[in-house]
């Protein structure tokens, strides 16, 4: 799940940013009355709404399909993962307003995706990492939505133990889209 949702939401965020940027549609609305904070919630709140849908999915598709039992409380769940679509969707902003064009968002995004998915922890635990990449992980915010998922679903770990990675990742995700949207809301003007 974890992977999906990074994956899907800085690709398709950073992608839909810069071909509005090419195409020349977000001019178009600066000429509008909406400012920039409502042409950048626009473009979060109905991405975030279809990325929500991409979690259900995936979660029916672990329960249904591979019979993953479902032990944590479901809200929790949806509350941890919709931080993690918001730090996905602040990568892929902050990809929008650095890169030129559609290609070099994507080009890039590889080369920042990669390296957070292997530091998340989804992949090979972060025990078996050798101590340089354990300490380089703590920046990664994949990492503590991957322990999130794991004690929720798998474990029925309830917020009173999983509070700091909870805490962790909602300050990824508050940082992480003030600076991004900052950023491109200064490229706006």
């Amino acid at each position: 799940i974890a992977l999906v949702l990074n994956l899907v939401s800085t690709l398709v965020s950073s992608a839909a940013l810069v071909r509005e940027k090419d195409s020349g549609t977000l001019e178009q609305l600066l000429m509008t009355p909406v400012n920039s904070h409502q042409i950048l919630l626009a473009k979060v709140v109905p991405l975030s709404m279809l990325l929500m849908l991409t979690v259900f999915v995936a979660l029916g598709v672990a329960t249904l399909v591979f019979h993953v039992p479902f032990r944590g409380n479901f809200f929790l769940f949806l509350f941890v993962s919709f931080m993690a679509i918001l730090v996905g969707i602040s990568i892929g902003i902050a990809l929008a307003a650095y890169s030129q064009n559609q290609r070099q968002s994507l080009l890039t995004s590889f080369f920042i995706n990669l390296p957070v998915i292997q530091l998340s922890g989804a992949i090979a635990p972060l025990e078996s990492m050798p101590e340089f990449f354990q300490w380089l992980s703590i920046l990664d915010p994949l990492r503590y939505y991957v322990t999130c998922v794991r004690c929720i679903v798998l474990k029925g770990v309830g917020l009173e133990e999983i509070w700091p990675n909870v805490l962790a990742l909602a300050a990824y995700a508050f940082v992480l889209l003030a600076l991004s949207s900052s950023r491109f809301r200064k490229q706006l003007k």
